[in-house]
């Protein structure tokens, strides 16, 4: 039925110009000239708008739709403990290192240290126990030493005395031994002469042999005292009832030994004791250190989230605020999937936020298909999955000194952004849109301005 319709109406429009044609005093008179500019004008226009539309369109290639976003970092408190009122807050600008948060420790354990404490008394009881044994040793050495000393000088008095006795009966022994040997000499002469018996000759020579006999022994006994004296004063005690030293120099040797293993006993234990206060005083200190712990900010950037408030308790490893980079953000853009071969890593663009019309130098940097997974929680910003047509996502670097000029020192993460690709290679895809657009406006241009008779 609409078919047929076309046809009456064409053939009736026929009908009209043959009509017009025969009969010229009914045929409409001309526009203005006027009327005439108008319509060039409003072709002019046209003409512009299709240009631009042929240049965004035609010979470059846009996303579909794209946000600024960065990285986010957690911040984790590294111990158990509550968290201090803090002047965190979101959106707050911070600098690298600046104080973001105090914990402090509520359960703190402190079983190596009290170890550390028991080990280190124990220690130092230890080694007064040692230095008291170290004192009683000395003390009884001392007094043995004394006794030693009252015996060595009792020794050598009495050796002195059996010197002088015995040098005395050496002396008697000579002076015998002399008046034998005046008495032989007379015996050996009146024997000569007949008047004295043999038997008294005898009784001299037995009596001047015993005398000599006397000395001799008394010598050998001087010399022997003489030796025993040189000995005592060296504290070597010779005769009967010794080996080489008294009872008391045995018990001194003997306690300068034990003394010397209890002095070296002290000394493991004090080493043993500067140990245990060494690992103490690093305990102490480390607990010092977690009891209030200082929570700063690593990079420089804006808090994006807080995840615990002001008297919180948190664990170990729990989140406390997320921190991004505005600076050294980048974009990521939904770009048709068929697009896909055509977009390059590395391949320099444009990138141009909403409501600005400057555009700020961009690197490819990423692509990812659709059913790429992507953790986007890890991100500040998260583009939403175009679901109107199968989309790729392109991450692009942005240049940080075109953004800060375009930022004017505001965070610009979660602002829409639209990337430009100059694909002007991509002949086939371009021909096709450059046909289907020269042909509309052709056909516009012709209905705008008839052509001339």
């Amino acid at each position: 039925m609409h078919t047929s319709s076309t046809l009456e109406v064409m053939g009736a429009d026929a009908m009209t110009v043959d009509v017009m044609h025969e009969n010229p005093a009914h045929q409409p008179t001309r526009a203005p000239h006027g009327w005439r500019l108008g319509k060039l004008g409003l072709a002019l226009a046209f003409l512009t708008a299709a240009g631009y539309f042929f240049h965004e369109q035609v010979w470059t290639t846009t996303s579909l739709e794209g946000t600024v976003t960065s990285p986010l970092i957690t911040i984790r408190s590294p111990i158990d403990g509550v968290v201090t009122p803090n002047s965190a807050k979101i959106g707050t600008s911070v600098s690298q290192h600046d104080a973001l948060f105090v914990v402090e420790a509520h359960q703190l354990d402190t079983r190596l240290r009290a170890e550390l404490e028991a080990k280190l008394t124990a220690a130092q009881q230890q080694t007064l126990v040692i230095a008291r044994k170290i004192a009683a040793l000395s003390t009884l050495r001392t007094q043995l030493q004394a006794r030693n000393q009252l015996h060595r000088e009792a020794t050598l008095a009495r050796i002195e005395t059996l010197i002088g006795e015995t040098t005395a009966d050496l002396n008697r022994a000579k002076a015998v031994m002399e008046r034998t040997q005046i008495e032989l000499s007379r015996a050996k002469i009146l024997s000569a002469n007949g008047l004295i018996a043999q038997t008294a000759l005898d009784d001299a020579l037995l009596a001047g042999q015993q005398a000599r006999f006397d000395m001799e022994r008394f010598t050998t006994s001087v010399k022997r005292l003489t030796i025993e004296r040189t000995a005592a004063k060296n504290g070597i005690l010779l005769g009967e009832g010794y080996s080489d030293a008294s009872y008391s120099q045995q018990r001194i040797d003997e306690l300068s030994a034990r003394v010397i293993e209890a002095k070296a006993e002290r000394e493991s234990m004090q080493q043993t004791e500067r140990e245990l206060a060494s690992r103490l005083g690093e305990e102490q200190r480390r607990e010092a250190a977690i009891q209030t712990y200082t929570v700063n900010a690593p990079i420089a950037g804006v808090v994006w989230n807080l995840h615990i408030a002001a008297d919180g308790v948190v664990a170990r490893n729990a989140p406390l605020a997320d921190v991004v980079d505005c600076q050294h953000a980048f974009v990521e853009a939904s770009v048709p999937e068929r697009r896909y071969d055509d977009v390059q890593i590395g391949e320099t663009v444009e990138v141009k936020l909403l409501g600005n019309h400057q555009k700020i130098p961009g690197t490819i940097q990423a692509v990812r298909g659709q059913s790429a997974v992507v953790n986007r929680e890890s991100l500040a910003a998260s583009l939403t999955p175009h679901r109107t047509q199968e989309a790729m996502t392109v991450s692009v670097a942005i240049d940080p000194d075109g953004l800060q000029q375009v930022a004017k020192g505001v965070c610009q993460i979660g602002r829409s952004a639209k990337v430009y690709f100059d694909h002007t290679g991509d002949r086939r895809f371009s021909g096709q849109r450059l046909a289907s657009l020269t042909g509309f406006v052709s056909s516009a241009f012709a209905a705008i301005v008839p052509p001339a008779r």
